[in-house]
């Protein structure tokens, strides 16, 4: 790297790329920038050092901090772009407002570099990267295990992240040993990729729980203007009989009920069952602390802190609400499920996609449309072509027929899961 610096008289900050060759062992020369790169928080960890300020030093024309022989390495360290994008759908980017972000505790061996908070939006306009995490320990081994704590304390709320790909990854036998090469990913696609488990009845409890404490505070502070008044009662209080509430909620492509009684003053007891009836779980005189997340109602952050003693397990969660799609998602000590509360089916149908029609993949902007109303395609004809995140995506026809309608123009934002192009019945 020096050399070729050297070579060409350049002076200043740079950064120059290898790759090697995972069965000779040679390195191969690739590409240098004239400048730092995102990357470069790695080395300031294990050396001490703040890059960022000799490059300004030495633009001023100052004398370098250290020499390479001064530099003292100590230690390793792992950086993790923390990206709004679906891995499941392909790493495709994401957009939208973040309803909840909350970063692990930065310390000497945790480093969070961001310029976004809740209630900011990542636009089509800018890189999808959220955050960088730098993390540092002893060795490989000690700075994973760092890795995968603070990607266990990471939430985010509002779009898609790869924060679950990264913690599956970071956990992968082949990853810790050090075996990666460019192919990784394809090679452990079962590994990085399983099937989604079955939430866990502690987990359907904890989003149970907040969503009645939370819909009845909601209520009664709308309705009476405070808590002071008899009718703001949020106890589910009968005369001669316990109050009840049944919350139904979606896990993918199941469904659990959840029966909160109230059994006294602030103590309830919950019944966990399947779609088909058959009985899950129960809880008895469970006590819920509910504290809400800064911000309150109506912020941009819905949602609280809850602590439960579920039987002999103690759950201490934040458990977020997510207006945009009805979602409670429920932060559960590192364990990390997402609920939807299933709306009337008039509303699902209103917001369905029509028979025979192309929808955006993604949160993004129009530069082409290639079709008109009464066009006849074929299949896999370029039909439209979107921009997300400084990269260009074809939108192709899935199948040959006659164009009925065309959505949006060009420049036109469109949000995932519109419609774009609708073909004619057939």
């Amino acid at each position: 790297a020096v050399a070729a610096a050297k070579a060409v008289k350049y002076e200043g900050a740079g950064t120059v790329e290898f790759i090697m060759d995972d069965e000779t062992q040679q390195f191969y020369f690739m590409e240098m920038n004239t400048r730092l790169q995102v990357e470069h928080p790695v080395t300031e960890m294990i050396t001490n050092t703040d890059l960022v300020q000799w490059q300004l030093e030495v633009a001023a024309g100052n004398r370098l901090p250290k020499l390479q022989n001064e530099i003292v390495c100590t230690g390793h360290a792992f950086e993790a772009r923390i990206y709004a994008e679906n891995p499941e759908n392909g790493f495709l980017p994401d957009t939208g407002r973040l309803v909840h972000l909350a970063t692990p505790q930065p310390s000497s061996d945790v480093r969070v570099e961001t310029g976004v908070q809740t209630g900011d939006v990542i636009s089509v306009y800018y890189d999808p990267m959220i955050a960088k995490l730098v993390v540092r320990g002893e060795d490989r081994q000690a700075a994973l295990r760092v890795l995968r704590k603070a990607l266990a304390e990471y939430e985010i709320v509002g779009l898609h992240t790869n924060i679950g790909f990264l913690r599956r990854l970071a956990e992968s036998p082949d990853f810790i040993a050090a075996k990666v090469e460019t192919g990784f990913i394809n090679k452990h696609l079962d590994e990085l990729f399983p099937p989604v488990a079955q939430p866990s009845a502690e987990s359907i409890v904890q989003a149970a729980l907040a969503h009645v404490i939370d819909s009845s505070t909601k209520a009664a502070l709308s309705t009476h203007g405070g808590l002071a008044s008899p009718w703001a009662a949020i106890d589910s209080f009968r005369l001669n009989a316990f109050g009840s509430q049944t919350t139904t909620l979606a896990y993918g492509d199941h469904q659990y009920t959840a029966k909160v009684c109230v059994v006294g003053n602030g103590m309830y007891s919950v019944c966990v069952t399947s779609e088909s009836g058959d009985k899950i779980a129960e809880f008895h005189n469970v006590q819920p602390l509910w504290e809400p997340l800064p911000g309150g109602v109506g912020s941009t952050s819905a949602g609280g802190h809850l602590r439960a003693l579920l039987n002999d397990r103690l759950c201490a969660s934040n458990v977020v609400f997510n207006d945009k799609d009805s979602s409670i998602t429920v932060f559960d000590q590192g364990r990390v499920a997402v609920f939807k509360v299933p709306v009337p089916q008039y509303f699902d149908d209103a917001g369905a996609a029509s028979p025979g029609s192309v929808t955006a993949p993604m949160s993004c902007k129009i530069v082409q449309v290639m079709v008109e109303p009464g066009a006849e395609v074929e299949q896999n004809a370029p039909l439209v072509v979107l921009e997300a995140m400084k990269m260009e995506h074809v939108i192709k026809a899935p199948k040959a027929g006659k164009i009925a309608s065309v959505y949006y123009k060009v420049g036109d934002l469109v949000e995932e899961g519109k419609n774009l192009v609708a073909f004619e019945n057939e």
